[in-house]
């Protein structure tokens, strides 16, 4: 009873003098089933049920419950004496929105509608109290929610900054785990041209050494102060093999043709052979200018051809083993992987390299090349190659066969240099300008045209880190264009500012 007369919250003289809370309890004893009591655990009140009653706690404490979506009870209040229960649902008449049990034994004065009227109207002063108890209660409730919600709210804040530190922390990782798959592509594949380079570069340079051997020591044998001097006609077919000019299609249809015209009794196969001879050892076979040849002429004619086409032979493998050999240097440079040991070095010869590198792909398209002159920049070479081969891909993924790829460099000011990279494709859905140099971003879907999304974010990282910037923008004509800025810093500046 003690604690039902120090209800907390009530500052009016009616509920803080004993002797007029006594009388007031004591008016409330003579009404009918006017003190109930319930164990622990035991329900008082249950969510969505009528309510007649309004409950005074004695003694005790009282948790009030929630059902939640998953039907689990959640504690959401604990009410002990001096507090009402039922207060809501008594006076709307409308189901309980909270349940209450017992959380230990529990004395209480419970008061039907009829009861408060009754009191109410007996004693007018014992109804101003009652009002005062109920705007205390619910004055209560109020101050409660309000903390309440302030705390979820400060609680949500929290939950918001710690998802936004969980979000920067993802992001970071990925940015560390793309850095790193890129560190260890770039030190794989230079690894494996390495391997690649050195395997071929052997076997390449017997060839050549063979073949220069070759072009140098036959001729000799042909010449007319040698033993084998008869053979002076064959020696000069055989150098005239190794030199032989280059003709187009149409240049030997029509010289095919001609000397068709001009000796009608040769095979084409012949004419064909003999279309492919520049005017100087034409001459040298002392034909007749026209008319039908003689067999043993035709014969002797055929046999020469086999000592230039043996000539022609040599200068094929000749330059095949020169390209060979520039493609291993080629190699070489391209996955040099001098990422911790930077340098100053001309960007242009690793486009160069870079084109060397992909020239399977890129003899489908027309190769627009405009390297002007510009300075040394200090930086890695093979990390920057992948930038050039990943935008060269990307642009042979987007044009079609026999379309343009322009390449280009040229120093814009004395502090920056600028690189584009320009194709006649679709070009790039404007809002995916930005959106595409985004880790993880791909446009490419099919089984056919897959794609991991990292190869314009790498580009980027490689680029920032070597102090410039890369932006892509659509041409007026069609297609896209990337273009990438690099400053120009002397190998101490880029020191400083790379450590």
């Amino acid at each position: 009873m003690d604690a039902f007369i120090q209800s907390p919250g009530d500052e009016n003289d009616d509920l803080n003098d004993p002797i007029k809370v006594q009388n007031i309890v004591q008016k409330i004893r003579h009404l009918k089933k006017e003190t109930v009591s319930y164990a622990p655990d035991a329900p008082i009140i249950n969510e969505g049920e009528s309510n007649a009653f309004i409950y005074v706690i004695l003694e005790g404490s009282v948790q009030l419950l929630k059902h939640g979506q998953t039907k689990a009870s959640m504690p959401v209040d604990r009410f002990g004496p001096g507090d009402l229960l039922g207060l809501t649902s008594f006076w709307s008449q409308q189901p309980s929105f909270l349940s209450s049990k017992a959380i230990t034994a529990v004395n209480c004065l419970r008061l039907r509608n009829e009861d408060v009227e009754q009191l109410v109207h007996e004693d007018p002063a014992f109804g101003k109290t009652v009002h005062r108890i109920f705007i205390s209660n619910l004055s209560k409730r109020y101050r409660r929610m309000i903390a309440l919600n302030i705390k979820v709210a400060e609680l949500g804040n929290a939950l918001e900054h710690e998802h936004a530190q969980l979000k920067q922390a993802m992001q970071d990782l990925e940015s560390t785990r793309n850095q790193l798959v890129h560190q260890e592509k770039l030190a794989t594949l230079g690894q494996l041209l390495a391997g690649i380079a050195h395997e071929i570069n052997n076997p390449c340079a017997a060839l050549n050494r063979g073949v220069d051997n070759l072009i140098r020591i036959l001729p000799t044998l042909f010449d007319t102060t040698h033993v084998f001097g008869k053979f002076n006609q064959e020696g000069r077919m055989l150098t005239a093999g190794m030199n032989c000019p280059y003709w187009s299609a149409e240049e030997k249809r029509s010289r095919m043709h001609q000397l068709l015209e001009q000796y009608p009794n040769i095979k084409r196969p012949l004419a064909r052979r003999m279309a492919q001879l520049d005017e100087h050892t034409f001459r040298s076979l002392h034909l007749p200018d026209h008319g039908s040849l003689a067999d043993k002429t035709i014969a002797r004619i055929s046999n020469l051809f086999d000592f230039y086409e043996i000539g022609n032979y040599l200068r094929s493998v000749q330059l095949s083993s020169d390209r060979i050999h520039k493609l291993v240097i080629s190699l070489k440079n391209y996955g040099k992987h001098d990422e911790a040991t930077w340098q100053m070095f001309d960007l242009r010869d690793g486009i160069r390299d870079t084109l060397t590198v992909l020239n399977n792909r890129l003899k489908h398209y027309r190769i627009q090349l405009r390297l002007d002159p510009i300075p040394p920049i200090y930086g890695s070479g093979s990390e920057l190659n992948q930038v050039w081969t990943n935008l060269l891909i990307n642009a042979i993924q987007a044009t079609e066969s026999g379309k343009t790829i322009a390449i280009s460099t040229e120093q814009t000011d004395p502090h920056s240099i600028m690189i584009q990279f320009s194709d006649a494709g679709t070009g790039i859905q404007p809002h995916l300008l930005e959106k595409i140099f985004e880790a993880n971003f791909t446009t490419k879907k099919s089984k056919s045209d897959f794609g991991l999304g990292l190869g314009l974010a790498i580009s980027k990282e490689i680029i920032e880190k070597h102090g410039g910037n890369i932006q892509a923008s659509n041409r007026a004509e069609g297609g896209a264009c990337f273009t990438i800025t690099l400053p120009v810093r002397s190998s101490q500046q880029s020191v400083q500012e790379h450590s």
